[in-house]
């Protein structure tokens, strides 16, 4: 099958868009495309009803791009078992964190606790987040079916974005992984974001991951040891409750 790179090129402004990079520059640095390839692209989302242009404020996804999404619906059992849960969970830390699944490279954003700007980021619902050196990716993939970690690494060890880098060592890569699998948490300390460290867990079920769970700390605040001493039994559990959820609700439906 032969990939269609102007494609390829159109749906990456459209994420860095949808990110928040509203100039030229900043979704040409984005999507390391020339700014002309990158204005032409603009000219045919505009023009197509998918992204709009505010003179001051530069461009932004217009509300026509959710019909792109009308017929996927499979994360919203997961949304309405994990909202009650991470709503407790936020009341009791003070921290911010993310739920995410694994889409193909990368880890998608599906609810955040964090106000934008807070701990210098502005991640949003719908973020793409690399799976390598996150620890929402290294709690995924430690879990993951071995098949899947496969094809994965060598997806991403084709892929020239600096953050996929560590899949050309699929061996250390690996290593890492038996390592989250053995402790049952991944952390990340500033590898992706240097404002922050991070704790994460995945959510099972039926010995299956479907999510991952994280919580994060500004690096002044506490050590990778303490982070972990202080905030896993809350996350785990939080996973933990959530994954029943989602198995009580597959019995359901398979009863019925």
């Amino acid at each position: 099958m032969t990939a269609v790179n102007a494609l390829h090129r159109g749906l990456r402004i459209l994420r860095a868009i949808n990110d928040g990079h509203a100039q030229v520059r900043e979704i040409s640095a984005a999507c390391k495309l020339p700014k002309s390839t990158v204005a032409r692209m603009l000219e045919t989302l505009v023009a197509d009803g998918y992204v709009a242009q505010d003179a001051q404020k530069g461009y932004h996804v217009t509300a026509r791009a959710l019909t792109l999404s009308r017929g996927y619906n499979a994360n919203e059992v997961l949304l309405k078992a994990a909202r009650p849960v991470l709503e407790s969970l936020r009341q009791h830390q003070i921290w911010p964190s993310d739920l995410s699944v694994f889409d193909q490279d990368a880890m998608v954003v599906l609810d955040t606790g964090r106000d934008p700007g807070t701990l210098s980021l502005n991640r949003t619902v719908g973020s793409r987040l690399p799976v390598l050196v996150t620890a929402l990716g290294r709690a995924f993939l430690g879990f993951a079916a071995p098949e899947l970690v496969e094809h994965t690494l060598v997806r991403l060890a084709r892929s020239s974005e600096p953050f996929d880098a560590p899949a050309k060592n699929a061996a250390a890569v690996r290593r890492l992984l038996a390592q989250v699998r053995r402790q049952g948490y991944a952390t990340g300390d500033r590898e992706y974001q240097r404002t922050t460290r991070t704790l994460a867990v995945p959510i099972m079920v039926n010995a299956v991951p479907v999510a991952s769970l994280n919580i994060m700390v500004v690096p002044s605040a506490m050590s990778v040891e303490q982070l972990v001493k202080s905030l896993l039994p809350a996350l785990g559990a939080a996973a933990r409750t959530i994954g029943a959820a989602l198995s009580q609700t597959a019995r359901g439906r398979n009863a019925g």
